[in-house]
Order: C-alpha cells, then sequence, then structure tokens
C-alpha cells in the first residue's frame, strides 16, 4: 500500500493524474455545495480563469453563466477579476521590497508552489509573496458586497481545496470544487450545456492579463502593472513549471543567481490549465483561453474597476 508522506506533500494533485490505476482521489465537497443551493442559500460560483473551454469547444463563458444559473447558482464571478488585483498587489510589493529589503519575490497564487518553498527553504518564506491569491481576493470582493453569500471556488486545482481550508488566512471560500467535479453535476442534471442559452450578463471586468494567470502569466502581468507606472524600470523575471523545475529554480535563487528577480512557480506544466480537475489538452486549454484573454476591456491588471477596491479588501 502506498503512503502519502505529508511532510513532503503539497497537494499538488499530480498524483490523481497519473496514478496508472486511477487510485487516488481527493475529497470532494460536490454533496455539501448541493445542500447549500437546495436550501435556499445565496450560493455565489467563483469560476478560475482556466475554466474557457473545459466544458466543450462549443460552450461559450456565456453558456457556462447560464448552465451555472439553472443549476441554482445566484450569479457567477470570473476568479480573473481576482488575479487583476493580486498582481496588481504583488507589483506593490516588488516595488517596496526587492532588492532593499528582499533579494528576490516569488508569486504566490499557486499554492502548491508556495507551500513547496516554504517547506523546502524556510529561511527564505518571506521571499514568497504576501499578496492574498486570486480565489481569496475574488471570494472577498462577493462577501463585500453579498454578506450573506455562500462561495463556491470552481477550478482546476486540488490545492486549492487545502488553501480554502487553511486558518492562517481567512479565505472566505465555503467550497471547492474541480471543473471535472463541475462536469459531473451538469451530467447529472441533465444540463444541455452545449445548447444552453446564453447569458449575456457579466459581472466580470477582468484584464487581459488577469484572464491570462491560467496559463503562467502571473509574472508577466505584475511586470506589466510596474511598466505601466514606471515604463524605463526592468524587472526581470524567471519562470519554472512542474515541482522539479520550481525547485531547481528556488536553489538557484538561494544561491543568490536571481538577485532582483520575480520569480514565478506553476506546480502544473503548462500552468493552472494542466491541473488536476481539467479535461481537455493543455495545448487546447492555453489557445482558449488566449483567445479569451484578448476579448478583455482593459489590458492591464491595474485599469479595472475593481482595483480600486484593493485596500479594503487586505485585512
Amino acid at each position: 500500500k502506498a503512503d502519502i508522506d505529508y511532510e513532503k506533500c503539497v497537494s499538488c494533485g499530480q498524483c490523481l493524474v497519473n496514478c496508472p490505476f486511477g487510485a487516488i482521489a481527493d475529497k470532494s465537497q460536490i454533496f455539501q455545495v448541493i445542500r447549500s443551493i437546495q436550501s435556499g442559500e445565496k450560493v455565489y460560483a467563483a469560476v478560475a480563469p482556466a475554466f474557457v473551454g473545459q466544458f466543450g469547444p462549443k460552450v461559450t463563458p456565456g453558456k457556462v453563466r447560464a448552465a451555472m444559473k439553472a443549476l441554482g447558482f445566484t450569479d457567477v464571478f470570473e476568479v480573473a477579476i481576482g488575479a487583476d488585483l493580486c498582481a496588481t498587489q504583488e507589483a506593490i510589493d516588488f516595488l517596496e521590497e526587492v532588492p532593499e529589503k528582499l533579494p528576490f519575490m516569488a508569486t504566490s497564487c499557486c499554492p502548491a508552489w508556495s507551500v513547496m518553498a516554504k517547506k523546502l527553504f524556510p529561511e527564505y518564506a518571506n521571499c514568497i509573496s504576501m499578496a492574498l491569491t486570486p480565489m481569496v481576493l475574488t471570494a472577498r470582493l462577493i462577501k463585500r458586497e453579498h454578506p450573506d453569500a455562500k462561495i463556491v471556488f470552481i477550478g482546476p486545482c486540488a490545492a486549492k481545496k487545502l488553501e480554502a481550508m487553511r486558518k492562517s488566512v481567512r479565505s472566505e471560500v465555503d467550497f471547492v470544487l474541480t471543473f471535472e467535479e463541475m462536469d459531473g453535476i451538469f451530467d447529472a442534471k441533465h444540463v444541455d450545456i452545449e445548447n444552453i442559452e446564453e447569458d449575456p450578463e457579466g459581472v466580470n471586468d477582468a484584464s487581459t492579463d488577469g484572464r491570462n494567470f491560467a496559463v503562467a502569466g502571473v509574472a508577466k502581468s505584475v511586470a506589466d502593472v510596474i511598466h505601466a507606472k514606471y515604463p524605463d524600470k526592468e524587472v526581470k523575471i524567471a519562470n519554472a513549471e512542474g515541482l522539479k523545475e520550481c525547485r531547481q529554480l528556488l536553489k538557484m535563487a538561494t544561491l543568490g543567481k536571481y538577485n532582483g528577480y520575480l520569480l514565478e512557480g506553476m506546480a502544473c506544466p503548462g500552468g493552472c490549465v494542466a491541473g488536476a480537475g481539467t479535461m481537455q489538452p493543455v495545448k487546447k486549454s492555453q489557445a482558449a483561453v488566449n483567445l479569451y484573454a484578448s476579448k478583455a476591456k482593459h489590458k492591464n491588471s491595474n485599469e479595472t474597476e475593481h482595483v480600486k477596491e484593493l485596500d479594503k479588501l487586505v485585512y
């Protein structure tokens, strides 16, 4: 019998994907979500930027919103709006702290990457950005407007289930489902998501950069915010995808190779679109996300309406 070494586990979920017998599963909250909707509570869906194309090539964001509402969700928010807030906060922190206070700064939004960094290199834990993740910032934004809301984060990631429960951060997220679990709910309720009439209403003001968080676009989004304010400032970036590469990147950073750099780590090779709860090939997802992101009203994360609320959400 295989045992998980919890001293080393960072909840990336790759074991779920790679087990040849399909014998590993994470804990599902489908039952709790359904009961919450059935009991008449106001349940809001916060959908991760990687959602584009996950439910089929013909399923537009408007059809996803309509299908969610048909299931009983009160409304649907894109977590890309929280990604914009996260990028803006990390840009502020980077300008204030690197290199004067910290030798380098690492992005915070991938929980598996940040947990691994803190476990392997605890003496450099303060170099991991303290910015709240897009999931948490979106949830707090919803709760500010709807204090009695129940919030379901729907995304590609198994690690978010652990993050939502972490006591060190009040996440405001009540339940976490993967895209795969959400697809199972659509099937069980016989929601014809491909042919449902689109819901044109969007409560989202996300940027191109915010939506591109799903394809390992975090560091670029942060750099774009910095360049918008300081066009001549050089921002050095180093990226790693997959935990093996992430570990090597951090090792080199602790040895001084990346002083003054912004480091982006993604536990899943390809970014969030390659998460354990996704349902389509990475390349297809990347193309779908890029196309959808290009249609956003704003280019940079600091241009959105929600950014002015950032100070009220970080507490």
